[in-house]
């Protein structure tokens, strides 16, 4: 996943909006984006970063994992990210020339607060007291300023955080850690300071991020990335192809789009295998019959099969049941009927499927899975639980 495609499909406004924001590094901008498993986040902020580093902008990337989102953990990359920057700063001539050492006090405050995160409490919310514990939102804010400093006195247009996967974080209760992030930065953009943040996860990162601070809808430029629309999802699909002197039968075309459902990954994925195994010039309908069962086995296997067996046997029958009738989505009444859980072992069972990355709510009462067709792959594995 990530692997950048041959051709970037029905992306162009999201590219066009971020350049516009890399022109203007004194007004603050912050990029949210979002979608199912397969639809091309991770290969759209790798086209971010190209823009930006094409523009003297300096960036930091980091993937989070579910071992990343304790708070002192969490505390310490986050300064490690800003440590990275402000010595890439540092070295710039303009801060090397600047009175007053600002390279050197920065990377003292930083170092010097990185060491202080290490197996220590962090700052508490209305209603826990603690004794004396740190309070990651100052701290962040004093270190992010610093970084916007340096930056805005180096040869850099900018600096930006780029955060992937980032829905395994929220804020745990008691613990200032995802709003002390969006404070520090906000905090600093009303200075005018050159600091961008880009954040990409799946669809819970929304509501984690409405949590944490009311004003984060304020705060971002949500970019909601889904299937391709035609005619991007035909080129998506024939245009590599075209461009090494080969095509596609027309009939071929359709049915690899109704497989896929203008999903890029999985059009990549198709296209990929017929380009192998078909024999001619053209691929046609008839190499698309010959190939569809290999093709959707290899997928399964590839991309569904993982994440199926990381589910408990309760699991798989909640999963199950959303993807009954044809569906890639149910209510909770209709999972509910469908597997007699009682309210009391459904929800737990939901709210685990939730952290694994498996399903989200896209509305109240609602549950989906987070891989497009994941509904589709239950329906041919056709067992509940093993």
């Amino acid at each position: 996943m990530g692997t950048d495609p041959p051709y970037l499909g029905d992306r162009r406004s999201q590219l066009e909006r971020f350049r516009e924001y890399l022109d203007e590094p004194g007004v603050p901008h912050n990029v949210l984006v979002t979608g199912l498993r397969g639809v091309g986040k991770t290969v759209l902020l790798n086209r971010y970063s190209d823009d930006a580093e094409a523009t003297d902008w300096l960036i930091v990337d980091r993937e989070w994992s579910e071992a990343d989102t304790e708070p002192a953990t969490f505390a310490q990359l986050i300064l490690a990210d800003l440590l990275h920057l402000a010595r890439r700063l540092s070295l710039s001539e303009r801060v090397k020339a600047a009175a007053g050492g600002l390279g050197k006090a920065a990377l003292d405050l930083l170092g010097g607060l990185s060491v202080s995160y290490e197996g220590v409490d962090i700052g508490y919310q209305r209603g826990e007291r603690r004794a004396a514990p740190r309070r990651l939102d100052d701290d962040l804010r004093q270190a992010l300023s610093r970084v916007g400093e340096l930056c805005a006195t180096s040869d850099y247009a900018g600096c930006i955080l780029r955060y992937d996967e980032f829905h395994v974080v929220e804020e745990k209760k008691g613990w200032l850690t995802l709003s002390a992030l969006l404070a520090a930065v906000a905090a600093v953009q009303q200075r005018g300071l050159p600091i961008l943040l880009i954040l990409c996860g799946l669809p819970p990162i929304l509501e984690n991020l409405a949590r944490s601070k009311s004003y984060t809808e304020r705060m971002f430029t949500l970019e909601h990335l889904g299937n391709l629309r035609p005619p991007e999802d035909r080129a998506a699909l024939s245009d590599p192809a075209r461009a090494l002197g080969r095509d596609y039968e027309e009939a071929a075309v359709a049915a690899v789009l109704r497989d896929t459902a203008g999903y890029p990954y999985f059009i990549q994925f198709y296209g990929d295998a017929l380009w192998r195994g078909a024999p001619g010039d053209t691929i046609t309908l008839a190499d698309y019959h010959r190939l569809r069962p290999d093709i959707q086995s290899v997928l399964d296997r590839s991309f569904f099969e993982s994440r199926y067996l990381r589910t408990t046997a309760r699991e798989r029958t909640v999963l199950h049941a959303i993807a009954r009738h044809q569906g890639e989505e149910a209510s909770v009444r209709e999972i509910q009927e469908r597997t007699g859980l009682p309210n009391n072992v459904l929800q737990p069972t939901l709210w685990y499927l939730v952290r694994k990355g498996l399903v989200y709510r896209p509305t109240r009462g609602k549950v989906a899975f987070t891989a497009p067709l994941f509904g589709a792959y239950l329906r041919r594995r056709g067992d509940d639980a093993d």
